[in-house]
């Protein structure tokens, strides 16, 4: 049963991945494989994700390698408190670009990066079979 919405659009040239409703386990495969279909530059829509689970915040960090590997990066726009709480348990909001809303990523989109990789320390159980 998919429980998220997905779609896709442009904005100031860059590709946006809009998410909806739950992201979870069940669909972090799928989710995966549509943001890594994209160009290295991805932005993604969360305004309207209500829910995120560690399938789905594994699904997004194997984006951002992907889009990281390609010579880009996997930019978060919008989280919703829920979605942004989770971010920052699992401490992956001191890795991801978070920003405002969407426009806010497009334009800061191509700007050097922030961290390369997870803080040292951090924990890593974001294992999805």
């Amino acid at each position: 049963m998919v429980s998220v919405d997905l779609s896709t659009r442009e904005c100031g040239g860059r590709v946006v991945v809009a998410l909806g409703g739950e992201l979870d386990k069940a669909d972090a495969v799928s989710v995966t494989a549509v943001v890594a279909a994209r160009n290295p530059e991805v932005i993604v829509d969360l305004a309207a994700l209500e829910f995120i689970d560690s399938g789905g915040v594994a699904a997004l960090a194997r984006g951002r390698k992907q889009a990281r590997h390609a010579g880009g990066n996997l930019l978060l726009a919008a989280p919703q408190q829920q979605v942004r709480r989770v971010l920052a348990l699992t401490r992956l909001i001191d890795v991801f670009p978070v920003h405002a809303g969407v426009g806010d990523a497009a334009g800061s989109a191509g700007r050097p990066r922030r961290a390369a990789a997870l803080p040292p320390g951090s924990p890593i159980f974001l294992a999805v079979t």
